[in-house]
């Protein structure tokens, strides 16, 4: 799949990740960042004057159905979502606000991405060649002590994704999902561990849509996958060194 004269969408496009795959298709795609931070989507373009903003909370019904609306009006319809918006942190599960913490966990990074896809089917479906691109994490291939809420939330987005891919497919909308490691970003800052740049994150998701990888497995993670299959109590021990920090 070709990302040249394509209609994008990113969620949590205003920083990291999201921000460093925006900036990278903007040359020759339509590409726009939402977020809930009106003030980091306004930097984010001016410093890319080639993107589009629209401020979006991806748990907000109201906020999703108005970006799908303006998209449909602004550019006439959309070819990729690509579902970035997430929270990333790490708390144990019997903390006093872990309840609060847990609720915006899963609406964020499961519900959000759920939210996003179904209002958006119409307009990938009338695509000449609709895509939504999941990004989950490595954390949901394993069992990660202190990341119980995360590692289920991304591990809810990597069954979707399988899922979705079989019942979308023959409807024309192709289906990829993105499995990082820990990635160096401001929501990663005060973790003490090994990161990966996002920009070498948002290159591999460029090359994998290209290549029409389905799963598209970053760094070390592509070892990860197969030893999860056939040994998971290694790669549990391998994915919680990765997110704890060293003495």
């Amino acid at each position: 799949m070709k990302l040249e004269g394509r209609r994008i969408l990113i969620t949590g496009g205003g920083s990291g990740m999201g921000l460093e795959l925006a900036r990278r298709l903007a040359d020759n795609n339509q590409v726009v960042i939402a977020g809930r931070d009106e003030e980091r989507l306004e930097r984010a373009r001016s410093e890319t004057p080639t993107l589009y903003a629209h401020k979006l909370d991806v748990t907000s019904d109201q906020e999703a159905q108005a970006a799908v609306t303006w998209l449909k009006g602004e550019f006439g319809g959309l070819d990729v979502l690509v579902n970035n918006a997430g929270l990333f942190r790490g708390y144990p599960f019997s903390a006093d606000d872990a309840w609060e913490k847990s609720v915006d966990d899963v609406e964020t990074n499961f519900v959000g991405a759920l939210r996003m896809t179904r209002l958006a089917l119409p307009l990938l479906e009338a695509s000449r060649e609709g895509a939504v691109v999941f990004i989950s994490s490595a954390v949901a291939l394993a069992a990660v002590p202190g990341f119980a809420v995360y590692a289920a939330t991304k591990a809810a987005v990597h069954s979707l994704a399988r899922s979705l891919r079989a019942e979308l497919g023959p409807r024309g909308i192709r289906v990829f999902e993105v499995l990082p490691p820990v990635v160096d970003t401001g929501q990663s800052r005060d973790l003490d561990v090994p990161k990966i740049d996002p920009g070498v994150v948002a290159d591999t998701i460029i090359a994998g849509v290209e290549h029409d990888r389905e799963e598209i497995r970053v760094g070390p993670v592509r070892q990860l996958v197969p030893l999860a299959r056939v040994m998971p109590t290694l790669a549990d021990r391998i994915v919680t060194r990765a997110v704890t920090p060293s003495d």
